[in-house]
């Protein structure tokens, strides 16, 4: 049997400077947005993205701080985590990405999701699951930087 798996892979742009948070308990995040471009267009031909908040934690989350930038590409893995709080009286939710695991992304890495047109579709086959995540493992391999306190054979 399967364990519960929360698992998310995303390639794309910081779309603003990080912010540093220090917790009560003394521990420190960075706090930026990502955008992440969808795989096709509107029928009018404008891109489609979506928009997420990533956190990272502790010495990942100092890293960021010292390399990621407005506009930064990168590779993000981590889990997906629903969050709420008050806001004028009402309760909002929101969806963000707890990252595990950030390194800089090369151009190639898009293009090899380029290559995988299948991925536009509503659903995956096994085979394109399968190459879809031979991308992401080719992507960890190729960066030489880890942006995580793991080697590279750590991480994959």
């Amino acid at each position: 049997m399967l364990a519960d798996l929360n698992f998310v892979a995303l390639t794309g742009f910081s779309t603003r400077e990080p912010a540093l948070r220090q917790k009560s308990s003394g521990q420190v995040k960075a706090e930026f947005s990502f955008e992440v471009d969808r795989p096709f267009l509107r029928a009018n031909g404008e891109p489609v993205s979506d928009l997420f908040l990533v956190d990272a934690w502790q010495e990942l989350g100092e890293w960021v701080m010292e390399n990621v930038k407005a506009g930064t590409r990168l590779m993000i893995v981590g889990t997906l985590n629903k969050e709420s709080y008050n806001s004028h009286g009402a309760r909002e939710h929101m969806t963000i990405v707890k990252a595990k695991y950030i390194r800089m992304a090369s151009d190639s890495v898009a293009e090899g999701a380029e290559d995988l047109g299948g991925l536009k579709g509503d659903t995956w086959n096994e085979a394109l699951l399968l190459d879809a995540c031979d991308l992401i493992q080719e992507a960890v391999r190729e960066c030489e930087a880890p942006a995580s306190l793991d080697s590279v054979e750590n991480a994959v």
